[in-house]
C-alpha cells in the first residue's frame, strides 16, 4: 500500500517541480545568489508531507529524494510557521537515518512534541536499530544495523558503502564487543596505507580506552622473530607489514580478517600481495571470519570467487547520510571574476541556473580559480579543494593563506604550525599556511603531522584543505564544500568517475550539515566528464590482470628476458612469484579458476610451460622467492648466485657480506656495497653514476634516527641552486620512495637470500648477526627503545626524542611504556602537539 503511494507521488510531475523549487532556493540561499528562489511554505508542507511518504519506500531514488527535500524545507523555513523539525523528524526516522537527527538542537529534542501516533514510530524504529557498544547504548542506521547484525553472527561478508556511511564506526564497535571477554583472540586489520594505519590504530585505542577487560594490544610494528605474540591483539598493518608478520611467526593467523579499501586487490604488485597475505592467512585459519570493506564496487562476488569462499554475503549502502549538490561553477568573464552557477542536483539532472556572482579579481589561471572561488564561495565554512598534485596544493594553499591573512593565528594553530617545523622543516610551506587556517595534504608528508592536519580540520580550525589524490586512499574527511578544476590523478591522467564520485563524497559533514556541495569548476573543459560515468566500478584483481590483459609482458617476465617497459615490470614481476611458488607447490590450476582463468585453456598452458622452463634455471627454493614477492625469481637467483660464489671462497669472506648495523663505524659502505649489487641486478641501472652512494648514506641516517629537518638541511646543502620548497619536496619523496619502499624491497631480498646462503653453507651462526634492517627502514628506527616507542603508537619524531632522553636504548614495549609513566611529562620539554601524544599513551 504504501509502495503505490509512493510510486504514484513519484509520477506526478508536481512533486518534481516543487522539490526543483525549494532545492533552488535552497542554493540560492546558500551560495548567496542574486534572486531569491520561488518556494513558498506551501511547498515546504507539501514536500514533506510526500517525503514522509517517500523514505518509507523500498526504491532508493525515492530515499533519496525524501531526505533531500526535507532537509532543505526544514533549513529554509525553520519552525516559524509550522513544526518543521518534528516533521524531518520524522522522515529521517523513517529513512533510518538516526545520527542525522543530532545534526540540529530542535530537530533532536522533537520527539516530546510529536503527536504521540509518530512518538510511538519512531521508539519502535529506533529499538530495532539500537545496540550497546563499550556500556553506551547507540542508535544505527539501516545500513550500519544490517552490517551489525551480520558481523555478530560471525559471517563473511564483502560489503561496498561510502566513506560517509558509517563503516568504520560499526567495525570499531564490533572489535570492543568481540574483546568483550577474556579470551585469546587475534584480529588482523589490513589497510592499504600507512596514514590508515595510524588512523584505525588511534581511533581503536580511543574505542577501547575505559573497557573492564584486558585491553587487546593494538600492534602497528611487525613483531620480530625474538618476540612472543600477544595473547589478545589486533594488528592493523598494510599488506606488506603483515607479510612481515607471516613469515617471522609460523604460528601467526587470525580468527578475524578486515581487509579495508578492498578493491586495492587490482593495484598492480600491491594488490597481489594483498591477494597473497589474505590467502595465507585463510590457510592458517580456514574458519577465520573475513570482511571485505570497499567504496561503491559492483562486482562484490569478485571477493569469494578470488579466496574460493562460498558464504560471503554481498550487501551495500547506496543511501549517504549526507546529500550532495553538484555545482556547475562557469567562469564567464576572467578579467572580471564573473562566475555563472547552475546546479546539477544530485549530479543526474539537467542542469539549472542558480547564481551569477561577481568576484571583482581576475581568475584566469588554474591556480587563480582554485584560489579566488573557493576563497568567496567557501568563506565561513569547511573546504576541501582538488590539486593535481603535491607542488599544486602547496602553492594554492599558500596564496589562500595570504589572501587569509587577516585572521590571527589561534593557539591550535601555532600548535600546529610548531609541529610542521619539528616533523618536517622550519621552510616547509606548510609553516606558515595552517597560521591562517589552510593546510595541504598529499601522501609524503609524516603521518604525524598529516593526522594533526586531519585533526585540525574536523575541529574547525583549518577550514581550507588543498589535497591531492591520497584522500581517495580511506582518509575519513569530510568538509562542507568541495572544489574542483579538471581534477587528474597521477601524472596527467583524468579523475576516473569511480574516484570523482569517491571524493564527492566527502561533501557533507554527518551531524553538521545535512547536505554538501561539490563546486565543478569550467567542468565543460575537462578531459573527462565524470557525471555522466558510473559510480561504482568493476574490480579486477591484479593477478587477473597480468593473465589476461598483459600476457604476452608476462610471458617475457617468466622467461627472465630483459622487458622494453619498466613501468609495470613489478607488478609482473610479483605475478610471476606468485605463479611459480603455486606451480612448484601444486596450486597453479587453483590460482588459475580463481583468477577466473580455465586451467586447460591455450593461455594458461602457455603460462605453465613457461613456469616449467623457469623451474629448470632456478634452484632456489620457492619459500625463499616468496619472502620477497616483488622481485622477479631470475633476479633473486643471480642475486643468490653472486652471494653463493663470495661464501663459497670461506667464513671470513662470507662474514663480508653481512650488513652493519646502522651504528657500526662501517656501516655507510657496508650499505653502499649491498645497495651497489642490487641497483645492478635488481634495478638495472647504471652503478657508475654512484646513486646506491647516496642512498646508503641517507638509508643509514633515517635508521638512525636522524631527525627529517636535519636530513632536509643536508639536502638543501647538496641543491643549493633549487628553491628550497622544491627540495623539501623531493626529500620527501626520497625517503618515503626510496628508502621506505625501494631500499626495504632491496636489502630485504639481500638479507632473505643471504640466510637461505648461509644456512645452505652450514654457516648458521653467522645469521643471527644479520640485523633487521628492513624494518628499520621501514619505521626509521634502530635502537630497541625507540622502535618499542612507535610500538606503542607515538610518531617517529617523539620517539626519537624520548629516545635520546632515555639512558637505556634496549628498552622493550613494556619498558618503554613504565618509563613514560614514571616521568613528569610536563618536564619533557615537549611541545604541545608531541606532549598530548605521550600522554594519549601514558594514560591509556
Amino acid at each position: 500500500m504504501i509502495q503505490e503511494l509512493a510510486d504514484k507521488i513519484w509520477d506526478n510531475r508536481g512533486f518534481h517541480d516543487a522539490a526543483h523549487r525549494i532545492e533552488l532556493a535552497w542554493l540560492t540561499k546558500e551560495i548567496g545568489g542574486i534572486e531569491d528562489g520561488h518556494a513558498d511554505i506551501t511547498d515546504a508542507t507539501r514536500l514533506m508531507r510526500s517525503a514522509a511518504i517517500l523514505a518509507c519506500s523500498e526504491t532508493a531514488d525515492h530515499r533519496r529524494a525524501a531526505f533531500r527535500v526535507a532537509t532543505c524545507a526544514y533549513d529554509l523555513f525553520g519552525t516559524g510557521q509550522v513544526p518543521l523539525d518534528q516533521a524531518l523528524r520524522m522522515v529521517l526516522t523513517r529513512l533510518g537515518n538516526f545520527p542525522s537527527i543530532g545534526t540540529r538542537a530542535d530537530v533532536a529534542s522533537a520527539r516530546v512534541r510529536l503527536p504521540l501516533v509518530l512518538a510511538a514510530e519512531e521508539i519502535a524504529s529506533a529499538d530495532a536499530h539500537e545496540v550497546t557498544i563499550n556500556g553506551q547504548t547507540v542508535l544505527l542506521t539501516d545500513f550500519q544495523q544490517r552490517l551489525w547484525l551480520n558481523l555478530m553472527q560471525s559471517r563473511r561478508i564483502a560489503l561496498a558503502a561510502p566513506t560517509s556511511a558509517g563503516k568504520s564506526f560499526v567495525l570499531q564497535g564490533y572489535l570492543s564487543a568481540l574483546f568483550n571477554n577474556e579470551q585469546p583472540k587475534s584480529v588482523v586489520y589490513i589497510v592499504p596505507t600507512r596514514a590508515l594505519i595510524a588512523q584505525v590504530a588511534e581511533d581503536l585505542t580511543i574505542q577501547f580506552r575505559g573497557m573492564e577487560q584486558d585491553i587487546p594490544d593494538i600492534v602497528t610494528v611487525p613483531v620480530d622473530a625474538e618476540t612472543s605474540l600477544a595473547v589478545r591483539a589486533i594488528y592493523v598493518m598494510t599488506q606488506e607489514r603483515v607479510q612481515l608478520a607471516l613469515g617471522a611467526h609460523p604460528d601467526f593467523s587470525a580468527s578475524v580478517i578486515i581487509v579495508d579499501e578492498a578493491h586495492s586487490i587490482a593495484d598492480g604488485s600491491r594488490g597481489v600481495l594483498l591477494q597473497w597475505v589474505i590467502d595465507d592467512l585463510l590457510i592458517r585459519n580456514p574458519a577465520s571470519q573475513i570482511l571485505f570493506a570497499s567504496p561503491a564496487i559492483r562486482n562484490l562476488d569478485i571477493f569469494g570467487r578470488l579466496f574460493g569462499l562460498t558464504d560471503v554475503v554481498e550487501f551495500s549502502s547506496v543511501e549517504p547520510t549526507v546529500a550532495q549538490n553538484f555545482l556547475v561553477t562557469t567562469v564567464e568573464s576572467a578579467t572580471k571574476g564573473k562566475l555563472v552557477i547552475h546546479t546539477a542536483g544530485d549530479g543526474s539532472r539537467a542542469l539549472r541556473q542558480v547564481a551569477t556572482l561577481q568576484l571583482g579579481r581576475t581568475v584566469a589561471s588554474r591556480t587563480e580559480k582554485l584560489v579566488h572561488i573557493p576563497a568567496v564561495l567557501g568563506r565561513g565554512h569547511s573546504n576541501i579543494i582538488y590539486a593535481n598534485g603535491a607542488a599544486e596544493a602547496e602553492s594554492v594553499a599558500l596564496q589562500l593563506a595570504e589572501l587569509m591573512s587577516d585572521r590571527e593565528p589561534t593557539e591550535a594553530r601555532l600548535a600546529l604550525s610548531d609541529l610542521a617545523k619539528e616533523a618536517v622543516h622550519a621552510s616547509y610551506a606548510l609553516v606558515e599556511c595552517v597560521k591562517h587556517g589552510v593546510a595541504f595534504h598529499y601522501s609524503n608528508i609524516p603521518t604525524q603531522l598529516r593526522r594533526a592536519i586531519e585533526a585540525a580540520v574536523s575541529s574547525g580550525e583549518v577550514d581550507y584543505l588543498v589535497c591531492t589524490s591520497t584522500l581517495l586512499q580511506g582518509v575519513n574527511l569530510p568538509a562542507k564544500n568541495i572544489f574542483m578544476f579538471a581534477p587528474e590523478k597521477g601524472r596527467t591522467r583524468a579523475l576516473e568517475s569511480t574516484d570523482f564520485w569517491n571524493l564527492a563524497g566527502r561533501a557533507g559533514r554527518l551531524k553538521r550539515e545535512f547536505q554538501g556541495n561539490i563546486f565543478l569548476i569550467d567542468y565543460d573543459k575537462w578531459k573527462k566528464k565524470p557525471l555522466d560515468g558510473p559510480k561504482d566500478s568493476v574490480v579486477t584483481p591484479a593477478i587477473e590482470s597480468s593473465l589476461n590483459e598483459h600476457h604476452d609482458q608476462l610471458m617475457t617476465v617468466i622467461s627472465g628476458a630483459p622487458t622494453t617497459s619498466r613501468s609495470d615490470e613489478t607488478d609482473l614481476e610479483t605475478t610471476f612469484v606468485r605463479l611459480y611458488t603455486d606451480f612448484k607447490g601444486g596450486h597453479l590450476s587453483q590460482t588459475f579458476e580463481r583468477a577466473g582463468v580455465l586451467p586447460d585453456d591455450i593461455q594458461s598452458g602457455l603460462v605453465e610451460a613457461a613456469l616449467a622452463a623457469a623451474s629448470k634455471k632456478l634452484t632456489l627454493p620457492a619459500a625463499v622467492l616468496r619472502r620477497t614477492p616483488n622481485i622477479s625469481a631470475h633476479k633473486q637467483q643471480r642475486l643468490y648466485d653472486r652471494l653463493n660464489a663470495k661464501i663459497a671462497q670461506g667464513a671470513d669472506v662470507a662474514r663480508t657480506l653481512i650488513p652493519s648495523h646502522p651504528r657500526e663505524s662501517e656501516t655507510f659502505q657496508s650499505y653502499a656495497d649491498i645497495l651497489e649489487l642490487c641497483h645492478e641486478i635488481i634495478l638495472g641501472i647504471d652503478t657508475s653514476k654512484n646513486l646506491h652512494r647516496f642512498h646508503a648514506l641517507i638509508a643509514r641516517r633515517w635508521m638512525l634516527g636522524f631527525p627529517l629537518p636535519q636530513i632536509i638541511d643536508g639536502q638543501i646543502s647538496r641543491n643549493a641552486s633549487k628553491p628550497v620548497r622544491t627540495t623539501i619536496r623531493s626529500t620527501l619523496d626520497l625517503i618515503e620512495g626510496d628508502i621506505r619502499f625501494q631500499a626495504v624491497r632491496l636489502f630485504g631480498c639481500y638479507s632473505a637470500l643471504l640466510v637461505y646462503a648461509l644456512d645452505s653453507a652450514g654457516l648458521v651462526d653467522m645469521v643471527s648477526s644479520i640485523p633487521s634492517l628492513p624494518l628499520y627502514l621501514e619505521i626509521g628506527a634502530s635502537d630497541k627503545t625507540m622502535i618499542s616507542f612507535i610500538s606503542l603508537g607515538l610518531s617517529r619524531v617523539t620517539a626519537m626524542k624520548l629516545n635520546e632522553m632515555s639512558a637505556r636504548k634496549d628498552l622493550d614495549k613494556a619498558g618503554a611504556l613504565k618509563w613514560l609513566r614514571t616521568r613528569p611529562l610536563e618536564a619533557l620539554g615537549l611541545s604541545p602537539l608531541l606532549l598530548a601524544e605521550v600522554r594519549a599513551i601514558a594514560i591509556a
